[in-house]
This record gives C-alpha cells, structure tokens and sequence, in this order.
C-alpha cells in the first residue's frame, strides 16, 4: 500500500514536470514571435521614415502625354518602383489611379549601383497618357511603403 503511493507521487510529478514544460514552450515560442513581430515592423518604419520622394518637374508633349520626373532622396532603396502608384486630378474636379510607364530607354538615371532599384539621388521619369479634354492640375506619387509627394502642374 505505501509502494502505491509513491507511484502515485512520482507519477504526479513527472506529471507536473510536463506540464511545466509544455507551459515554459509555449511562453517561450510566444515571446519570440512577439519579438520577431516587433523586429519586422520596425524595419517596415525604418523603411518609412527613410523614404523620401519629390517631384522634381514635369512635361506635357502634344497634351496627351505627360511626363513627371521623380526623385528619390531619401536614405531608402525603394526595391520595386514599378509598384509605385500615380494619381491625377483634373480641372473638373475628377481624380483616378492612372497606370504609368517608365521612359525609353531609361527607368532611372543614373542607375549605376543597383539596376532597377530607385536609389537615394536617382531621378525617375514617368510617363503617363492623359485626355487632351481634361489637362492634369495636379499630380500624387506613393510609393510602396505609403510615402507621396505631390505637386501642382
């Protein structure tokens, strides 16, 4: 009868063992994903804060087309600049997502250290086609991480 007991007893604290255990597990595997959480949004607001756009001017040819230059100069690579959205009010008040293309032959310039990224200091030329009935009067370019600079035409 006391043999029992102190099968009983050891089974209650190997039991406890594991449930300690699976509890320290799970606490610790939280906590490092919390932590790993907190690392990623600090670089995405790193990347944020870094980014900064200006538009440096514009040109409209034949008054179907309009050409924007935009410079980066923050400290930021922006990775992907074809992702960047383009939006444009007209004098009636209307204002769209408009689909742009990059110049011929050049995306950037001058894009010597990394091609096909935008660069601090690069200049990128836009080209968008706009309606000759409704000229453009203002113009907003975002960039992936929600940084924008806009600008009267």
């Amino acid at each position: 009868m006391g043999f029992a007991t102190i099968i009983g007893a050891i089974v209650g604290v190997f039991l406890l063992l594991v449930v300690a255990y699976l509890l320290i597990g799970a606490t610790l595997i939280t906590a490092e994903l919390v932590m790993t959480a907190q690392r990623d949004m600090t670089e995405v607001q790193t990347d944020r804060t870094g980014t900064s756009i200006a538009i440096e001017g514009h040109q409209i040819v034949d008054n179907t087309t309009l050409y924007i230059l935009v410079k980066n100069d923050g400290n930021t690579v922006i990775r992907n600049p074809k992702q960047m959205d383009l939006f444009i009010a007209t004098e009636d008040g209307s204002q769209e997502r408009k689909s742009w293309e990059p110049t011929d032959p050049v995306l950037l310039s001058p894009d010597l250290i990394n091609p096909g990224f935008f660069d601090p200091g690069e200049t990128l030329n836009m080209s968008v086609s706009i309606d000759a009935l409704s000229p453009p009067t203002w113009v907003k370019v975002a960039t992936p991480a929600g940084t924008a600079a806009s600008a009267y035409l």
